[in-house]
């Protein structure tokens, strides 16, 4: 008799290790159908426990042919999907990184800044230039100023067009004045000194390492720009802001930001789902279990021991990715 009694609690305390590891499972799948396992794992331990009239053999029984199998391999897909787990919010954590030192590197606002500081430069070089060429004067005339701005910003923030983009902002049959030091559309140089220079930066652009900046009126919506290497001033037409994107410029570290902004959303979702998101093939398996076990007469046939293998056996050959 103490022979049984010592074999009683020794199945029904590692029957209760079986639910808690059966319960950290639950907790982590977060699945009904699991939940469910539990439940009814539980009602079977219970059933064993308040009844030592009952066959305790067939509790051990019953835990050797379904409930260790179902543990195998449920603790292999958590340590399976841990290993997912760890391994996107590592690449999270690294994007995050990384985006907080590109934001750091770029300094977006001090670009916003320097922009306005070189159409304030921009502004009184051309009054500068209005004023030589309205008096044909000699005077010494230099772009250092303006082209430093450009010679530090296009690589990070200019724009990239093509070739015939870049011919049809600088090819214009128009009439000009024209020194040694610069070429400006007339009517446009005109239209400027009326308007007492009052401009703003728009945008850069470039083409195979040549530059073009594009200004537009502070009093309207006329476009012009300066093209670099020709030191040469032109109108936009109309129908070149449809031809060319002369929208702010973003940063090219920006957009690597952006990308990895976008691409850390996405793995926050995926995050989100990994534990819960099952194969097919296991939720058939999980299913299948559930139904088994809760089934009317299912204690009665455990014995029975050649037909309740099915479910071991299939649980037993899914594979672990």
């Amino acid at each position: 008799m103490q022979e049984e009694e010592e074999r009683y609690v020794q199945i029904i305390k590692d029957s209760n290790r079986k639910l808690v590891i059966l319960k950290l499972l639950s907790n982590f799948f977060n699945h009904k159908d699991f939940v469910g396992v539990l439940v009814r794992t539980k009602v079977i331990h219970s059933l064993f426990q308040k009844n030592q009239t009952l066959d305790i053999n067939k509790l051990e029984l019953f835990h050797i042919q379904f409930t260790n199998s179902l543990i195998d391999l449920f603790q292999k897909i958590k340590k399976s999907k841990e290993q997912q787990y760890n391994l996107i919010s590592d690449e999270i954590y690294i994007n995050n990184d990384i985006v907080s030192k590109l934001k750091f590197e770029i300094g977006e606002e001090k670009f916003s800044d320097q922009s306005k500081d070189q159409a304030q430069k921009m502004s009184k070089k051309i009054e500068q230039v209005y004023q030589i060429l309205a008096s044909d004067s000699n005077s010494f005339f230099d772009w250092n100023d303006i082209m430093s701005f450009s010679d530090a910003a296009k690589s990070e923030f200019y724009r990239e067009i093509n070739i015939d983009q870049y011919e049809k902002l600088t090819t214009v049959n128009k009439k000009f004045y024209e020194n040694k030091y610069v070429r400006f559309e007339r009517k446009l140089l005109g239209r400027l000194n009326i308007l007492k220079f009052k401009i703003k930066f728009l945008c850069g652009l470039v083409c195979n390492n040549e530059i073009i900046e594009v200004y537009e009126f502070r009093d309207s919506n006329d476009k012009f720009v300066f093209v670099g290497n020709e030191k040469a001033f032109y109108f936009i037409e109309n129908e070149m802001e449809r031809e060319v994107d002369l929208s702010k410029n973003n940063s090219a570290k920006g957009e690597i930001i952006t990308q990895l902004e976008e691409k850390n959303a996405l793995l926050e979702l995926e995050l989100s789902t990994i534990k819960t998101s099952l194969p097919e093939n296991v939720l058939a398996v999980l299913k299948d279990y559930l139904d088994k076990i809760s089934s009317v007469d299912f204690l009665e046939d455990l014995q029975n021991v050649d037909e309740q293998t099915n479910i071991l056996k299939t649980m037993l050959n899914i594979n672990i990715k």
